[in-house]
Parts: C-alpha cells; sequence; structure tokens
C-alpha cells in the first residue's frame, strides 16, 4: 500500500484537490482524497511526496503509429497527398527489428511524456508486447488495408484476431485505415468481424480535402491510391461520414482527424460513433488545416486528443498537442481540455472504466508535473511538457 501526495490531485470527474493524495493498492487505486485524511486511515501505508507538483491520470494518446516513430522527417511537411505517397517505400524499407525498436523508442518517449495509454495502430504483436513490458495500456488497432473482403477472414486468422491480451491493460481492436486505402467491402466486413468480436474498431476520416474530392467526385490525388488498393471504391458523392454510416461501418467507432467535417457529419459523429481524435499538430504538418473542434462538442461528440505519428509530428509530447488544440479552439477553457486528454480518450478508446480519471478502481497510472498554480488546469495546461515530468506510475509501478 502506497500514499502518493503533492499540493494538487486532479481526479478530473470531480474537484481538484489541494493538498491530495492517492492511495495505490497494487496496479489500482483504493482511494482518493486529502492527504490529512488519508493519512490518518493509512498510517503505515509507504509514503511519496512530490513537493510542487500536480498529480493527474496517465495522459491518453488516442490515436498515434508508434511503429513508425523511426520515421520521423521522411517526408517533410506540406501536401497530404505527396506525403503519404512516400510512406509505404519508407515502411517497406525497415526490417523487423528496426520496427521493434521503431515501437519502443515511440513508447519511452510517450511516458516520458506522462502517458500511459494509447490508441496504438498496430502491425503485428510487437506493439501490445512492448507496452505491457514497459507498462503502457489502451487500443492496439491491427491494421488491414488494400485487399477484397474475402480475403480478410484468412488476414484476421494470420493475425491472430480476435486474441484477448494477457495484460488486462491491453484491448485489441481492428481498423481498415482510411475510405482510399480499403474497399466498401472490406471496410464493412472489418467493422462486422471487430463488432462479431466484441473489439474496438478505428477509422481514418475526413482527414484532407483530398479525401473529400476523392468521395465526392472520384477525382483529385487521391484517385491512383483508391483505384489501386481500395477494391471496389466508387464515389458516392457524400462526405466521408456519410459514406461510413451508408456502411454500417460509423456504429461504435472511433474516427479519427474528422477534419472536414460539416454540421450534419458532427451530428452523425456524435449519434454513432464512440468519439472522435482530432490530432491538430498533424493535420497542420500535412497541410489539411483545422478540425472544427467547437462544432463537435457543439453536437455532443466525445473527444479524446491524439499526436499522431512522427511520421507526420514534431514530438510525442501530449501537452504540446493541447496547446495546439488551445490554440485553435480557444473558446475550451484548460480544464475542458485536460478531461480531453485524459477521460476523453479513454471513452472514445471504450476503456474508460480502467483509464482516464482517478477513481477507486481504476488502473494505478499517476502522472505527476512539476507544475502548481492557484488554478491547477490553467497552470498545466501552460508548463507542462516532458521537461517538467517528475515521475510517472502506470500499472501501481514507478516508469520514470
Amino acid at each position: 500500500m502506497m500514499l502518493v501526495s503533492a499540493p494538487w490531485v486532479l481526479p478530473i470527474c470531480s474537484s481538484p484537490i489541494r493538498d491530495g493524495a492517492v492511495l495505490v493498492e497494487g496496479a489500482r487505486i483504493a482511494r482518493v482524497g486529502t492527504l490529512a485524511d488519508l493519512s490518518a486511515a493509512h498510517p503505515t501505508a509507504e509514503r511519496r511526496h512530490f513537493d510542487g507538483c500536480t498529480i493527474l491520470p496517465g495522459l491518453v494518446n488516442a490515436h498515434t503509429h508508434l511503429a513508425m516513430t523511426s520515421l520521423q522527417g521522411v517526408a517533410g511537411p506540406g501536401d497530404f497527398a505527396t506525403w503519404i505517397s512516400r510512406i509505404p517505400a519508407a515502411w517497406g524499407a525497415l526490417s523487423a527489428s528496426e520496427i521493434r525498436e521503431s515501437i519502443e523508442r515511440g513508447m519511452r518517449m510517450s511516458l516520458a511524456s506522462g502517458v500511459t495509454v494509447v490508441g496504438d495502430i498496430s502491425y503485428g504483436p510487437d506493439s501490445p508486447a512492448t507496452g505491457s513490458q514497459l507498462g503502457i495500456g489502451g487500443v492496439f488497432f491491427e491494421e488491414v488495408l488494400g485487399i477484397p473482403a474475402e480475403e480478410l477472414p484468412a488476414r484476421l486468422r494470420e493475425m491472430c484476431f480476435p486474441a484477448p491480451h494477457a495484460d488486462p491493460r491491453i484491448r485489441q481492436g481492428l481498423t481498415p485505415h482510411a475510405p482510399y486505402t480499403a474497399g466498401p467491402g472490406l471496410i464493412a466486413a472489418a467493422h462486422s468481424a471487430a463488432a462479431s468480436a466484441r473489439a474496438p474498431f478505428a477509422i481514418h476520416v475526413a482527414e484532407s480535402a483530398a479525401e473529400s474530392e476523392l468521395l465526392a467526385s472520384g477525382t483529385g490525388p487521391l484517385a491512383a491510391v483508391a483505384a489501386r488498393v481500395a477494391v471496389g471504391f466508387e464515389a458516392p458523392g457524400t462526405s466521408a461520414v456519410r459514406y461510413l454510416d451508408a456502411l454500417g461501418a460509423l456504429d461504435g467507432a472511433l474516427a479519427i482527424h474528422c477534419v472536414k467535417v460539416d454540421a450534419a457529419d458532427a451530428a452523425l459523429l456524435a449519434a454513432k460513433t464512440r468519439g472522435v481524435v482530432v490530432c491538430p499538430r498533424s493535420n497542420a504538418y500535412l497541410g489539411n488545416g483545422a478540425p472544427p473542434v467547437e462544432l463537435l462538442l457543439e453536437h455532443g461528440v466525445t473527444l479524446g486528443l491524439g499526436t499522431d505519428s512522427l511520421a507526420s509530428n514534431a514530438d510525442l509530447d501530449l501537452f504540446e498537442e493541447a496547446r495546439a488544440l488551445a490554440h485553435i479552439a480557444p473558446t475550451l477553457t484548460a480544464e475542458m481540455i485536460i478531461a480531453i486528454m485524459t477521460l476523453g480518450g479513454a471513452k472514445a478508446l471504450g476503456v474508460e472504466d480502467d483509464f482516464g480519471t482517478l477513481e477507486p478502481g481504476t488502473q494505478a497510472d499517476l502522472a505527476i508535473f512539476g507544475v502548481v498554480g492557484e488554478d491547477p488546469h490553467v497552470a498545466l495546461l501552460a508548463e507542462a511538457s516532458t521537461q517538467t515530468l517528475r515521475a510517472l506510475l502506470a500499472a501501481g509501478e514507478w516508469r520514470t
């Protein structure tokens, strides 16, 4: 039993606790309250106090591709269609050992920024295995694309999907990537397979103007990509969101990016999906514009925050992403943004029972930053970073 305390504790679901503490038993949180109350109730507990710090739940990077960490800089910022045309060759040049090293490096960078939970696009068992070893939990979405729907069952057998992970912090999910790399039959079949396995389903959607043009008219810079790999694709003449809804693929989905959406799309996303993950710095890097965050929230969409991969970002620091979010959505308060990067991401991934808050029974994941202020949310948004992370607890073990 361990008592971890600091001048501020942010449970997320309730008010900040001044001079607070978190009681940890094994890999779970047992109690949260004031240091005075918990000390009196548990006088023999091991103690660790962090002066000048704020404790909050482990952060949730709800969309990333950690296997692509080593692809940083292989395609510079600019046009999305040009960027995506360069990634397959760079990815294909990596050896299996280089991919494993890339995964581990990305996970260590994530931990160094206070992230203990990810929505990671994975390409085999190495990502969840490494996450389990290092203390990173969440959902690892196996990616399928570029095949006809009838080949999906064989591909899923090769991937051992579904296969419950031995680590209760790890869930396996499925993603057919995007409407321009997976045909309608594959998208619908992948959604059905995920639903049958009760596994999370994710898809990149409405990320770029090029994608919108492809869906509207079948033309533009992604037309050649779709013709090559999106088997059976025909332009539906609608938005990407409405296209996926017509395929039945929005139900319970995690929708990633959602930059090019209107009010009707936002209403569908709120009604059908588990949530939307926005990645503002990746969108800017690729010249895609900014997601309409206020519009999505106005319609009741659950929002999570993601860095995407280092192939389209400067780093994996989720607080840097949060500051970019604050810039494009100035009506959001610091408290709202910190909720998005913790509980919001956990809800979007479907893991809110275990992560995203400091509540009894949840995983003992604590991110402790050397930041204090009269309003701890404002102070964190202004100052928290990899440089101010003082300690990180994941599954009840100190990781940094």
